[in-house]
């Protein structure tokens, strides 16, 4: 039989073909999880969150950044807090999760639960952001 049609990745975030990769590692031994060269989809490692542990102050102040926090905490356990500097103002990013998922991008869970993802860029103690819409807005880190 020819399989060079089938795409069979272990990415235990899709169910989908999972119960064909099942079905073969029971009627076919050896068949496993190993990525094969060339294989273009394989996952890298996420980043350490380490670096974006702390507190930080929003430098940007422009009409598209206003939704965003003045004030976030990033925390060790991938959770976060975000705080306008009026408390009865809203803010996208409140309270929630967020995940490294690559060199240059993170997850952000935000006020409506939806998780979204961010470009970011840590450097020299400057934390940007670019959001889907495009709109860019810095932190910097405070004690």
């Amino acid at each position: 039989m020819m399989f060079a049609n089938w795409s069979i990745r272990c990415n235990h975030r899709r169910k989908r073909g999972l119960w064909i990769l099942g079905f073969l590692v029971i009627i076919i031994p050896g068949v496993g999880c190993a990525s094969t060269p060339g294989d273009e989809r394989s996952e890298a490692m996420p980043e350490p969150v380490a670096p974006l542990v702390g507190n930080w102050e929003k430098m940007t102040h422009s009409a598209c950044s206003e939704r965003y926090p003045d004030r976030i905490q990033f925390r060790e356990g991938r959770s976060y807090s975000g705080h306008k500097a009026s408390p009865d103002a809203f803010t996208w990013w409140d309270v929630g999760t967020y995940e490294i998922t690559g060199p240059g991008h993170i997850n952000i869970s935000t006020a409506n639960d939806a998780i979204i993802t961010y470009r970011f860029d840590l450097s020299g103690g400057v934390l940007a952001f670019r959001d889907p819409d495009g709109c860019e807005f810095k932190y910097r880190k405070v004690g």
